[in-house]
Parts: structure tokens; C-alpha cells; sequence
């Protein structure tokens, strides 16, 4: 048991989720790590319910150990971002508002990065499901909702499989040498961008850093009621492909998006192959179809509006996407 623990941030970015984010903080306050060790900022992003108000309420009950600032730009890279700048703390974690972490977690994620020669470790995430599940929901689903476990033993993670962001951990040295969030990636009001995680991920691996799986370091995700629908998986389905649209061009420029779009393509085809397929087919050859539109748009929109990742020469390994 390492003794000497270094002081740890936990960033909690927040918008217009009031009630979950008072039920969460408790599990978040409660966790096992030494009081005078580490800080809890919450980041409100233009909340226009009474999210902010509840997060001062929350510092007010635990000034010792909460602050809450305010991120006025849209999106959850940016307020990560906000909350990185903000801390105090030579390892920086992150949890979600919905997130709900067992007693061990921070203690679990630190250790690792203090035994291990890791820049970034993340553990499991279960999501806790707000509803009967339908019959045609089925496994492979779950990727969307944020279920991840990789089981019983510490792993080391490539790409595209990396830490979840309501279960992931860095030292400060991995943003200092590689850069924060991009801003151009992560959920931005109702639009379901992501990849913020394995885009910073991605550029750590190119650049030499390890990135663990940790087990033991667990949270409960809650999964509401609307994300089980078909309408929200498609939306799920069609912001992921266009966010890895995205990750392919800032990492392989044109290269990486030609050899993207077959790679969609091929799986639309496949998903529409099998629609007729019980108990699910119509619903997953609907989401492939959106997916596969929504990498058709990052790929047009991405060279326009997305500044390429170019490390200095020597600093990072070429990259390309999937074959």
C-alpha cells in the first residue's frame, strides 16, 4: 500500500443535470483517499436549469474540498479543459455527473499511476440502466452506452480502445506534453460528438506514453430512459463516425480518411444485409446507415474546420485508421 499519496484533482463537468449531480457527489465525496490530498472542482458549462446552484450548494457543505468555476464555451472538451487549468493537483482525474464511483476508485486509478510507468489509466464502467431494457437491445449495443470491462487484470490499451471518460486518470505531464482536450471533440450541448478521450489518448500512444486498463477502479454509469430508444442509438451511431472522421483527419490527413470511409462503408453494407435478422437487424441497419452518413460529413467537414495534429519531427509515430 503506497503511503505517500500525491494530491489529486477530480475534474466534474456538468450541464443542466441538477438532480443526478446531487445524487452523484455523494458517491464522488465519499470515496476512500485522504481528505487533505485532493480537490473535487465541478465546471458548469451554461447550464440554464439549476445545475450551478446546486454545485455551490454542494462546495458550501464542503468548502475543505469543492470548488465550482464556470466554463462559458460550449462543450465538454472545454470544460475539461477549464478544469485542468484550474487544478491543483499533480494527477488530474475525471468523473461524470452521472457517474457513481465505488468507495476504492481514485485510491485504485493512483496507485497504478504511481507503481506503474503510465501516463493515463482508467477501470471499468457499468452502466446502470434508468428502464426495462427492450428485446432488441442486444450486446452489441452496449459499446454505446458506455459499458466497458476488460476484466481481472491490469492491461495495457492501443487504439481504438482506450479509458472511458467517466473512468479515467492522467498525470499532469501527459497534458503538458501533449496538449489538452480538443475542443473540436466531445459532446457539445445535444450534439453527440465524442472521441475527446481517445483523440488525447491517441496522441499520448504516438507519442511513446502508456495508457493502462486498472482493475478494481469502478463507477456506475447511469443510462437513461432515452438513450435505449432507436432514435438515440442512431444519433449515437452517426456522432461517433462523424468524431472518428474527425480523429482520422487531425492524426492521417487525407490518407487516414480514405481508408475510413471504405472501412464504414463495408459495415453500413454488412448491417443492411442482416435487417431482416430478429430481433434487432432493422434497428442496427438503421444505425449503420446514419453511421456511415455521419462519416461522409466529417470527411467533408473535417479538412475545412479541423487543424491537423502535427507533432515535431521525431516526436510521435505515423498513424493510420482502421484497415
Amino acid at each position: 500500500m503506497i503511503s505517500d499519496l500525491p494530491f489529486v484533482s477530480v475534474v466534474v463537468s456538468t450541464r443542466n443535470r441538477s438532480r443526478t449531480l446531487a445524487q452523484s457527489s455523494v458517491a464522488l465525496l465519499a470515496v476512500d483517499y485522504p481528505a487533505d490530498r485532493w480537490e473535487v472542482i465541478i465546471v458548469d458549462n451554461r447550464s440554464t436549469d439549476d445545475t450551478l446552484a446546486v454545485a455551490h450548494e454542494i462546495a458550501r457543505r464542503r468548502p475543505d474540498l469543492v470548488r465550482v468555476i464556470e466554463e462559458r464555451e460550449l462543450g465538454l472538451s472545454a470544460t475539461r479543459n477549464a478544469g485542468i487549468r484550474e487544478a491543483r493537483g499533480e494527477i488530474i482525474a475525471f468523473a461524470d455527473d452521472d457517474s457513481f464511483p465505488e468507495s476504492g476508485w481514485l485510491r485504485t486509478l493512483v496507485e497504478a499511476l504511481m507503481r506503474e510507468d503510465a501516463l493515463v489509466v482508467g477501470g471499468s464502467v457499468e452502466p446502470w440502466f434508468q428502464g426495462e431494457l427492450p428485446a432488441w437491445f442486444t450486446e452489441r449495443y452496449l459499446v454505446y452506452v458506455t459499458d466497458w470491462d476488460k476484466g481481472p487484470e491490469i492491461q495495457e490499451l492501443t487504439y481504438n480502445d482506450y479509458p472511458r471518460g467517466a473512468n479515467i486518470a492522467f498525470r499532469r505531464e501527459a497534458f503538458e506534453r501533449f496538449g489538452l482536450f480538443s475542443t473540436h471533440l466531445g459532446y457539445k450541448g445535444s450534439r453527440l460528438v465524442s472521441c475527446d478521450e481517445i483523440e488525447i489518448c491517441l496522441r499520448i500512444e504516438r507519442g511513446g506514453g502508456r495508457i493502462l486498463y486498472v482493475p478494481g477502479a469502478r463507477v456506475r454509469h447511469i443510462t437513461a430512459a432515452e438513450r435505449i430508444t432507436p432514435r438515440w442509438l442512431a444519433r449515437r451511431f452517426a456522432g461517433q463516425s462523424h468524431s472518428e472522421a474527425i480523429v482520422d483527419w487531425q492524426h492521417a490527413g487525407w490518407k487516414g480518411l480514405r481508408r475510413g470511409l471504405p472501412w464504414f462503408y463495408r459495415h453500413a453494407r454488412q448491417a443492411a444485409r442482416q435487417k431482416h435478422l430478429p430481433p434487432d437487424g432493422k434497428v442496427f441497419a438503421h444505425c449503420w446507415r446514419r453511421a456511415l452518413l455521419g462519416y461522409v460529413i466529417g470527411f467533408l467537414h473535417a479538412p475545412l474546420t479541423v487543424p491537423r495534429y502535427r507533432p515535431a519531427a521525431g516526436t510521435a509515430a505515423d498513424w493510420l485508421p482502421r484497415a
